[in-house]
């Protein structure tokens, strides 16, 4: 009597930690940026005071920062798109590393005005950041951040419908649909929008686990 003996073989996939450490990295360089950026110019009741503060800030530190979370939270956004792509090619799928390019980038914007403002004032005309810089940079600042919040909403709806087409998570698709009502509310959308260097951490170390 013969016995035969099938022995199958498991396939295990290991998933690059990379974008685990672009998203964990990118909620250090934001975390950082807060902290050296703070209220910098707050307390100042002229443009001419404001002025005077954010020369003496880390304006210009801060901005190199949150260049590097856009970068690294692009990054993961590109991760993120190319495994929902796997439930099947979508409008929302498409539109991810777009909306997500977007929505950094008009954050990176909030820290790289005050930023530029010292810049252009020290290096430039060597003359310290003046009153008309500065009040440029507050207006190029409060344009971009609530520019920021509604393509953040854009950015995270897409995610939600596209990972709940792929069956990727519902933890991803609960979490992205409340940040996105989060970001489109006047009072709490500010604050989402710095809650955002968490989602990206999240959904890094989720790709790296899970995807």
């Amino acid at each position: 009597m013969t016995t035969a003996t099938v022995e199958g073989s498991v396939t295990s996939r290991t998933h690059s930690p990379l974008s685990a450490l672009a998203g964990v990295g990118a909620l250090a360089c934001f975390a950082a940026a807060t902290v050296l950026s703070g209220d910098s110019m707050g307390g100042s009741d002229t443009p001419a005071e404001a002025a005077a503060a954010l020369e003496s800030s880390h304006a210009q530190l801060a901005a190199v920062l949150v260049g590097g979370y856009a970068l690294l939270a692009i990054a993961v956004t590109g991760g993120l798109a190319v495994r929902l792509r796997r439930g099947g090619d979508s409008a929302a799928v498409r539109l991810l590393p777009l909306l997500g390019a977007v929505h950094v980038l008009l954050l990176a914007a909030t820290f790289a005005a005050p930023g530029a403002a010292v810049g252009v004032g020290t290096y430039v005309f060597d003359g310290g950041v003046s009153a008309n810089a500065t009040e440029a940079a507050l207006v190029l600042m409060n344009t971009a951040h609530p520019m920021a919040a509604w393509v953040g909403a854009g950015f995270l709806i897409a995610v939600a419908l596209a990972a709940r087409t792929a069956a990727a998570s519902r933890a991803l698709v609960v979490v992205s649909a409340v940040c996105a009502l989060g970001l489109l509310l006047p009072p709490v959308g500010w604050a989402v929008t710095y809650l955002m260097a968490f989602w990206f951490a999240g959904v890094g170390v989720w790709l790296w686990r899970r995807g």
